[in-house]
């Protein structure tokens, strides 16, 4: 197995949870500060009615109306929209039922209400079922399917049938990895199309990102292929072994930055980031023990830690790493963040966890600064994991606001959301579906998985 195959196995970790009873009552969120996403201003002495897993009513305590048997939370609370992982990982069943619902609270216990699974197997229907259901604790899930690769994707007509059978099996979009060719890719686009399913993720060599836009690729993730394009040599093949255009560097024209933004825009699609995952790569005033350090760490198996400390050692041993192009590379990819903001705001949040030095939940915070650090506000870094995710759904009018008819996935704090990113250490509540985990509950989830 090849290092690069190694570094994106997903570990799981056992431990038994307990589900909290379920809300059957209506629950009432009372007097408290709300960043609505509508705006970037906070509303204060706000009240939140939630039944059936929907936001009823908010508006001024002073005017809620709310029946007599309902639960009500009170405290000195800021609330926000729960966010979206849209780069997760969830644990392949081979590793068990139990390590799949494991990763699967950890993401939940940090606010992460909503997840987007990148390497799905038939298992992750059945989970995603199910967690709509609440029958256990979990984000919101989406799942792709299988991934198509140039192992798997092998021709045009398998290619086809592979799109043929995940759309049939209720997969909610299809994973691209490398190594597929352009004739396959041309294939898999055509049938996708046809089929209504996404398509999204890596470009392959020899296929560039102005022809997957062309086809309608929705989601292209880790900026991948966007240097090549910075060079004005898009479909150019890497020789290295280091990824996402890192060797790229030296050859980048600025000037072009503002086009690659400019045909994203245009083509409806969107970009997932995953900033921290190459900040934690690359840059060298990271040390290895530092991210070792990192809150959520505790989480994880010492063999996966291990393994991760061991790739990125080896990384930046490598002849072809530098010190001064990993910081240049990493700038780059901050003003390519910026870039696809102003120009449309096509940014969407993930980390890419369980990888690298990103534990699930935690790292997304992270990510939030590094979308800060790039030249977001922080309610602009907080859009893309709420509104945008509405707009990416199609589901604008129920998901990533906290207002009337908007699914009750929330985030209690205890100190402002816009003053305090990343804000895992001031979570005092998580709502997801309308069921409340206090932090008393989430302490105890965590020191299960501890």
């Amino acid at each position: 197995m090849s290092n690069k195959s190694k570094i994106f196995m997903i570990a799981g970790i056992i431990f038994f949870l307990v589900v909290p009873a379920l809300m059957s009552q209506p629950l009432v969120i009372k007097d408290v500060q709300v960043l609505t996403m509508e705006n970037d201003q906070i509303q204060g002495n706000q009240t939140i009615i939630i039944e059936n897993g929907e936001i009823q009513w908010i508006g001024p305590d002073s005017e809620a109306d709310y029946a007599s048997n309902s639960m009500i939370i009170e405290g000195d609370y800021y609330v926000l929209p729960g966010l979206a992982e849209m780069h997760a990982h969830i644990p392949s069943s081979g590793q068990g039922r139990e390590a799949m619902e494991n990763t699967l609270a950890l993401y939940l216990t940090q606010g992460l209400t909503t997840i987007r699974g990148m390497l799905g197997d038939r298992a992750h229907l059945e989970l995603r079922e199910e967690a709509e259901n609440s029958d256990f604790l979990s984000p919101r899930i989406f799942t792709s399917g299988p991934s198509f690769n140039g192992n798997s994707a092998t021709d045009p007509e398998t290619t086809r049938q592979m799109v043929r059978d995940q759309a049939e099996a209720g997969y909610d979009l299809l994973k691209l990895h490398p190594g597929i060719t352009l004739e396959n890719f041309n294939g898999l686009a055509d049938e996708a199309n046809e089929q209504g399913i996404e398509f999204s993720g890596h470009i392959s060599e020899g296929i560039g990102l102005e022809h997957s836009l062309e086809a309608g690729q929705k989601t292209i993730e880790h900026f991948d292929k966007y240097m090549e394009f910075l060079t004005g040599d898009a479909e150019k093949e890497s020789a290295s072994v280091i990824y996402f255009g890192y060797e790229e560097t030296p050859r980048v024209d600025l000037s072009f930055i503002d086009e690659a933004a400019r045909i994203t825009n245009e083509a409806d699609a969107w970009v997932v980031p995953t900033n921290t995952l190459l900040e934690n790569v690359f840059n060298p005033d990271l040390t290895v023990g530092e991210m070792q350090d990192w809150p959520g760490m505790e989480y994880l198996p010492d063999d996966l830690v291990n393994g991760w400390s061991n790739f990125v050692r080896s990384t930046r041993n490598s002849p072809d790493y530098n010190e001064e192009q990993a910081r240049e590379y990493l700038d780059i990819r901050k003003q390519l963040t910026l870039a696809l903001y102003e120009h449309g705001n096509r940014l969407l949040l993930g980390a890419d966890a369980p990888q690298i030095f990103n534990p699930p939940g935690f790292a997304a915070h992270r990510e939030l600064e590094l979308m800060q650090e790039s030249g977001l506000t922080p309610f602009e870094a907080l859009q893309t994991g709420t509104i945008n995710v509405g707009r990416y759904l199609g589901e604008e009018d129920t998901v990533g606001k906290v207002a009337e008819g908007y699914r009750a996935d929330l985030i209690l704090l205890d100190s402002n959301p816009l003053n305090s990113i990343p804000f895992q250490d001031h979570i005092q509540g998580v709502i997801y579906r309308g069921n409340y985990l206090d932090r008393a509950e989430l302490n105890s989830i965590l020191e299960g998985l501890r």
